[in-house]
């Protein structure tokens, strides 16, 4: 299944913008503990937050992230502008303040929170912008650095542009186009944002069935990013596309390798994908770890019956004999999802399946007699 990434703004900087489907079946890919008291290792951050004009910035956000450890943290002002947040692990926080509307107005690159009575971290903007301002005119490195940093965001805005252009492109199913606004993104975007992009390039190639480029660009995400199970899982798609079963094969073991609490699913695909390319022995045994997994995955247990379904044999009679597992994996399914979209379908199967059983056993008995 492809799972959409996000942007994100990691490094901040002042006035900036919001960064902000036998039947053909057509299946989707889809404390409290009790010990001895002791004194909690916490502190805490307060403060006022006060706009250019001298007013309290009302109602805005302030985000708190550990440094050291990852660890995010939210709390809005008050119609004073004031806000306060108690219990905060001692260490490094990097504080970001944002006006309602969620476009980022300063951070502190580093504030301390050390134990005890919380740590202020007020902001006056008309303070921090005469401050930075004599920064600037005063030191080189900074200047540098304020060069940089809105280099940074500019490049971030066209990154976003494109990003969204190519969002909507995709939305309007233009693949082709949506993947071109996508790559002309990928020189922009670093970090997190170059693995969104790709997957969102290479998804989009896939799409337009540019398979080949569709491949290089999910081996270069997972170049950049291994431990992404989404982004095997995807390219394990593209290759069956491809009828490149081993290839694909390989890329949902992968991925069920990488996200053990989620290997069901990946085997669910890997099934869904034989199954849709006729390779029904695959189909079945990948399902079948799929239900060993997680063994009230219903659907699953309906796809596995119809795998199987091509290996049942007729007696001399012309009944059918469903394969060893077949009627099994229709009453499994049946029970789990009774009412499902399979339900009535399963059920037909079923009636077909038992009846061709007990018509050879009643004339079994007769001949017995």
């Amino acid at each position: 299944m492809t799972r959409l990434h996000t942007l994100s703004w990691r490094r901040g900087a002042w006035l900036g913008r919001k960064l902000p489907g036998l039947v053909r079946v057509s299946v989707v890919l889809g404390a409290l503990a009790f010990a001895t008291p002791v004194f909690p290792q916490t502190g805490g951050l307060t403060g006022k937050v006060t706009l250019q004009d001298g007013s309290p910035c009302v109602k805005c956000p302030v985000l708190i992230e550990r440094q050291e450890i990852k660890g995010n943290y939210h709390v809005n002002t008050n119609k004073k502008g004031e806000f306060v947040y108690v219990g905060l692990p001692i260490g490094n926080y990097k504080i970001t303040f944002q006006d309602p509307n969620g476009r980022t107005l300063f951070f502190f690159g580093q504030k301390h929170v050390g134990l005890g009575d919380p740590t202020d971290a007020s902001l006056d903007m008309v303070k921090e912008m005469a401050s930075q301002k004599k920064e600037q005119m005063a030191s080189p490195e900074a200047q540098k650095q304020v060069q940089e940093q809105a280099k940074e965001q500019k490049q971030f805005t066209g990154l976003k542009q494109l990003y969204d252009q190519g969002n909507a492109l995709f939305e309007q199913k233009q693949y082709a186009e949506a993947a071109a606004a996508f790559e002309q993104a990928i020189p922009l975007a670093k970090d997190k944002n170059l693995i969104a992009v790709l997957s969102r390039a290479a998804d989009s190639y896939h799409k337009a069935r540019m398979n080949d480029k569709s491949v290089e660009t999910y081996q270069k995400a997972i170049a950049a990013n291994p431990s992404d199970a989404s982004l095997h899982n995807n390219l394990g798609s593209v290759y069956a596309d491809m009828g490149k079963i081993p290839e694909a094969q390989q890329e949902f073991q992968k991925s069920a390798e990488i996200d053990p609490a989620n290997a069901s699913r990946a085997y669910y695909n890997m099934g869904v994908v034989m199954y849709n390319k006729g390779k029904m022995d695959e189909a079945a045994a990948a399902l079948k770890k799929c239900t060993e997994l997680d063994p009230k995955y219903a659907d699953a247990y309906f796809l596995q019956a119809q795998a199987l379904v091509g290996k049942a044999t007729l007696n001399a009679d012309g009944k059918i004999v469903p394969a060893p597992g077949t009627v099994d994996a229709l009453q499994t399914y049946l029970k789990l999802d009774p009412n499902g979209k399979y339900a009535a379908t399963a059920q037909q199967m079923l009636q077909q399946m038992e009846a061709s059983i007990e018509t050879e056993y009643k004339k079994s008995k007769k001949k017995k007699g």
